[in-house]
């Protein structure tokens, strides 16, 4: 193997290990990771250089869309916050389920795979975390069991549209697939693949469930004549973060019709808030989380050396290499590779690697394009549960859930929960695009 090609592995690799060690801060972990890709001294036949990537390539392979949205998001989200919108709203939906555990975590589950459906899943965890957050306080129960189900929920939800996530849109725009062919073909497998994920949580967080009736009798015995609108402690923040909030929503849904980029749209609604929101501005600009977008940021870099050196490429090609033309091994394969790789390494870049390899496996062996599409958008959004740094989603959710409770969440925390989970999904997404395309 070409020694850059090694180097930049081993890079990667030790960068990986620190993050799942905890044993530093991942914003400092992730800006060495990003130094020594810019600036590891390399031997080369014209002398020495420094860096994998040159000045242009760090413009380049930086995920500028991706931050623009999450700085926007962040903003409005915080500006929600500030205006007591989300206790509100969790006072709501508990008095709605009457405070029933079991409700509230079903009804969350379906709020963030619905929600990702039609936006980015930062932004439904942006907002679902915040929200699970406030109600878990409310209850005085633990919220990781609701946070990690919200963030596999997400992922499966984003898979279910061609703007559910950002490899859908890549792969939808590379193809010219339109939205309604990601409905009925993606979106029928992310629905039952939605519900299996649910009864496995629910199997495994049962034992939360077990004092339900307690907890929801001494809840509605302390909180029975609360009245949801006394959170809201500024309504015309909350007005204006709401109707902006729902432009940017809008937007999102719409925005591969007329042509709006996400960081414009995310930044767009950011500065509106910002704008109209008050003297209450400044606070909400303090509570952005800014070390977050440090990490992706620092992220980005990482993965945009692993791409340039062909690292990614060559994940690619092995995909063609074991299939042998097989349709269902090659399909499989896709799918798989795919979703082992995408907990792994940020699925956008990974997407965007595929997509050429996929369209040539189809030319060379006569397998529908299509079918291979649906299976590398699956295993990419899908696969993405599997880490905490897995998907956009599940490192927003994890560092907005340890900024609000002060309370780090682990490596094997989350992954002891996250990969049996992954593990059935992905099996039962298999077994039904088997018998959908493949039996025949």
């Amino acid at each position: 193997m070409d020694p850059v090609k090694i180097l930049a592995i081993v890079i990667f690799l030790l960068i990986y290990i620190l993050l799942i060690t905890d044993k530093f801060h991942r914003t400092i972990v992730a800006l060495w990771g990003a130094l020594l890709f810019a600036g590891f001294p390399l031997l080369t036949k014209e002398g020495f250089k420094l860096g994998l990537l040159t000045k242009g390539d760090l413009l380049h392979y930086e995920n500028w869309e991706a931050l623009g949205l999450i700085f926007g998001m962040f903003t409005l989200v915080a500006a929600l916050r500030e205006s007591g919108f989300f206790r509100w709203l969790g006072l709501t939906l508990v008095k709605w389920a009457k405070f029933d555990l079991f409700k509230l975590f079903t009804l969350f589950a379906i709020a963030a795979a619905m929600l990702s459906a039609f936006m980015d899943s930062i932004t439904v965890l942006l907002f679902m975390a915040t929200l699970t957050i406030e109600v878990c306080g409310l209850l005085k129960v633990n919220p990781l069991p609701f946070l990690f189900l919200e963030i596999c929920s997400a992922n499966i939800g984003g898979s279910a549209t061609m703007v559910g996530d950002p490899p859908n849109i890549i792969i939808g725009t590379s193809y010219h697939f339109s939205f309604m062919d990601f409905v009925f073909n993606t979106g029928p497998i992310a629905l039952i693949a939605f519900f299996v994920n649910l009864a496995l949580f629910y199997f495994i967080y049962r034992k939360i469930f077990v004092e339900r009736k307690k907890i929801a009798e001494e809840a509605l015995q302390k909180h029975h004549a609360v009245d949801p609108a006394s959170a809201i402690t500024d309504w015309k923040l909350m007005k204006i973060g709401s109707v902006v909030f729902g432009l940017v929503i809008l937007l999102m849904v719409f925005h591969h019709l007329l042509g709006l980029s996400v960081a414009f749209i995310g930044i767009l609604g950011a500065s509106l808030v910002l704008l109209l929101g008050g003297e209450k501005m400044p606070e909400v600009l303090e509570r952005i989380d800014w070390h977050t977008l440090i990490f992706f940021a620092c992220l980005f870099i990482m993965v945009g050396g692993l791409e340039k050196v062909g690292v990614l490429s060559d994940i690619a090609n092995y995909i063609a290499g074991v299939s042998g033309g097989n349709p269902l091994i090659t399909v499989m394969a896709i799918l798989w590779i795919s979703a082992v790789a995408s907990a792994f390494v940020d699925n956008v870049p990974f997407a965007a690697a595929m997509v050429p390899i996929v369209k040539s496996l189809s030319a060379a062996t006569g397998i529908p394009l299509a079918t291979m599409a649906w299976a590398l958008a699956l295993g990419t959004d899908i696969g993405g549960n599997g880490t905490p740094i897995g998907a956009s989603a599940n490192v927003v959710g994890i560092s907005i859930t340890e900024k609000r409770t002060g309370k780090k969440i682990s490596w094997g925390e989350y992954c002891k929960v996250a990969v049996p989970a992954t593990f059935v999904t992905m099996v039962t997404v298999s077994i039904l695009f088997y018998f959908r395309y493949l039996l025949n």
